[in-house]
């Protein structure tokens, strides 16, 4: 990346194991009711490994904020990087209150992980 960023190093291990999160999400499905008193083991393993999943990607975005700026780790790379960081803690919050409230549970869900997504596109064609 950069040969001067232990942090960009660190960011990039945490793509990959959300990677790994992912492929273990989609290998062990969520329960239909996601309120369900007694969740499977299954619906415990897609859980665990979306939590890992969110926060790799919520810490490898900060890490590239702090790393030193080169021509590929741009300073409107930077800046972006800590808007997309605010909106999925933004995000995080709504899910929150969505699943104290019992509404809209997966809508939140899906933004926040979209945004999160969108950072990781983005860093992709950058290191391009």
């Amino acid at each position: 990346m950069d040969n001067g960023s232990g942090l960009t190093d660190i960011a990039g291990g945490l793509i990959i194991i959300h990677g790994i999160g992912t492929w273990i999400a989609g290998y062990f499905p969520m329960d239909a009711d996601v309120y369900t008193e007694n969740p499977s083991f299954n619906c415990k393993v897609h859980s665990v490994a979306g939590l890992i999943m969110f926060f790799a990607l919520l810490i490898a975005p900060i890490l590239i904020i702090f790393s030193p700026t080169t021509q590929i780790i741009t300073v409107s790379f930077k800046t972006f990087s800590l808007l997309t960081t605010l909106a999925a803690i933004y995000f995080l919050y709504t899910l929150t209150k969505a699943i104290k409230t019992k509404t809209n549970l997966g809508l939140h869900q899906r933004l926040g992980y979209g945004v999160q997504l969108l950072w990781l596109s983005v860093f992709s064609l950058t290191l391009v």
